[in-house]
């Protein structure tokens, strides 16, 4: 929903767009106490956007209601960094001025869903429900903060599987310095994957959103490395043809599989890191 000019807020208002768990209207700018719990409550559910500067009646936009603007962008800035924990990250607010009125506005503010959730304002968690700021139910606010721990590891894992991936390629670029004859038995440190485990198997993939399908790409090749490393540790001959010597990049040498599906991974991760 873009909502940069005055044409689109009047849109809304002709269209009878009503408030949702992703829109709010306010005909004035509140106290605040409220700015704070409103704000909070949307990064704490899907994000959102709240106009100040726009009557409503049950729900649906009727009027626009200009507000002085002096000052004002300011102040919800203040309240928003001052009055919510943790701090909210990405929050974005702007002005559509009136154009036979210079000093006064509308202010949008645009929240985004944060994975920093679940945020405190006033002592107090709440979340976006019914299309109104509510408390948070103690489940709620246990269930907010188990997510924010599955996403913190995750992101620690994947940032520990990168950096094994530039060792482990290290090491099996030092095998291909031997002739075949010459080469030993390796082991290589299997990839991380218990934060990935936890969240599969607490049912909770849902919380990784459009990241989920682009992880399971990544931890399936995971699960495939790992297994070829644990058929090496235990001395399993899955492939026994000897990599040429003069083309140490042909062959069936296990080594080069996992070399060829690490530095693979490693582009995975690279590209997906932080999700």
């Amino acid at each position: 929903m873009n909502l940069k000019d005055l044409e689109s807020i009047q849109n809304l208002i002709d269209n009878e767009i009503k408030e949702s768990q992703i829109l709010d209207y306010k005909k004035q700018l509140t106290k605040n106490p409220e700015i704070a719990k409103d704000v909070s409550s949307f990064a704490n559910n899907n994000g959102g956007k709240i106009i100040y500067g726009v009557d409503e009646k049950d729900g649906l936009p009727n009027s626009i209601n200009w507000i002085d603007s002096k000052g004002v962008k300011e102040k919800i800035e203040c309240v928003i960094l001052d009055h919510i924990q943790p701090d909210i990250k990405g929050f974005n607010i702007y002005s559509i001025e009136n154009p036979e009125k210079h000093s006064q506005a509308i202010f949008v503010v645009d929240i985004p869903e944060s994975s920093d959730a679940p945020h405190m304002a006033n002592h107090r968690y709440y979340i976006r429900r019914n299309f109104k700021s509510e408390y948070m139910e103690d489940y709620e606010v246990k269930d907010a903060i188990f997510k924010k721990g599955l996403k913190e590891s995750l992101d620690f894992e994947m940032n520990n599987n990168i950096e094994l991936c530039s060792s482990s390629l290290k090491f099996l670029e030092e095998i291909y310095r031997y002739k075949p004859e010459q080469r030993k038995p390796i082991i290589l440190i299997p990839f991380y994957s218990d934060a990935w485990k936890s969240i599969t198997n607490s049912g909770l993939l849902f919380v990784l959103k459009e990241n989920a399908q682009k992880l399971v790409e990544i931890y399936s090749l995971i699960h495939a490395i790992n297994y070829l490393i644990d058929c090496q540790k235990h001395g399993l001959e899955i492939v026994n043809t000897p990599i040429q010597i003069s083309k140490p990049d042909i062959g069936t040498y296990l080594p080069a599989i996992l070399r060829e599906k690490i530095a693979m991974l490693q582009g995975l991760l690279i590209k997906n890191q932080n999700p």
